[in-house]
């Protein structure tokens, strides 16, 4: 009896038990487990863009009334053929798509790379991903309430007097659409080069020296993805992207 109350004392006292995994060995998975794995993470991947598309494509009458608001006092869109209307519904499903489901990718993301890492990248690591989300929907908010209004009074002041301006929904959807991915992952620039400089990948006082080479590599990115080649579109990409390169920079440097 006095044996069997021991035994019972011994397990209320090491209660909660230890998870099976902190008292073993992790197994070492094989290639197989690997993909199969790889596997499920995208099924599911594609599994919440396809139901983020389609809402996306039930609401995509709202979305496009909200997209247009720049240029509403021109009036409405045309379209100039058949299929330019339904590709561009199409085009708006996705945006929607990726924008819902890109929390559940990055999740999905993390989740298979997690194991692989060292317990102080994960740590470095882990709050990349609502961060990455959270810095993606910020540029996407600063290209749309900063940048387009201002590109499209920009484009437009060329028209002149003489000239009646009629905006094809295609095309216009086109350059919304660039302009806001772009600024969205442009944004993700000072977290990436962050942590890339905490893990030790890359060197901070090395970025300070090499600045000129950096600025010149942003505005040729800028020049190769924004939607238009002028050269305006190009610096209302060009230049916020700087800004936040030299804030990485001061961040880096006050969390020394």
């Amino acid at each position: 009896m006095s044996i069997q109350l021991s035994q019972t004392l011994h397990v209320l006292a090491s209660w909660p038990p230890r998870r099976r995994r902190e008292q073993e060995p992790e197994r070492q998975m094989t290639l197989v487990e690997h993909l199969q794995e790889l596997r499920v993470r995208i099924i599911v991947s594609m599994v919440a863009f396809a139901a983020a598309s389609v809402a996306g494509y039930f609401l995509s009458e709202p979305i496009l009334e909200f997209l247009r608001r720049p240029v509403a006092p021109l009036g409405t869109l045309i379209f100039t053929s058949l299929g330019e209307a339904f590709f561009a519904i199409l085009k708006i499903a996705m945006l929607f798509g990726i924008v819902v489901s890109a929390p559940v990718i990055l999740w999905e993301a993390w989740r298979f790379v997690a194991p692989g890492l060292e317990r102080h990248e994960r740590r470095v690591v882990g709050w990349m991903v609502p961060a990455l989300y959270l810095l993606f929907i910020g540029g996407m908010a600063f290209a749309y309430y900063a940048m387009l209004p201002f590109a499209v009074r920009f484009f437009l002041s060329y028209g002149g007097p003489s000239v009646t301006p009629l905006l094809s929904l295609g095309s216009y959807l086109s350059f919304v659409t660039a302009l806001l991915v772009a600024f969205g992952l442009t944004f993700e620039l000072p977290l990436i080069l962050f942590v890339l400089i905490r893990l030790g990948i890359v060197n901070a006082e090395t970025l300070r020296r090499k600045r000129k080479v950096a600025i010149l590599v942003i505005f040729i990115f800028a020049a190769i993805v924004t939607p238009t080649v002028d050269v305006v579109s190009m610096s209302l990409l060009a230049f916020p992207l700087w800004g936040l390169y030299e804030l990485t920079l001061v961040l880096t440097a006050l969390m020394k």
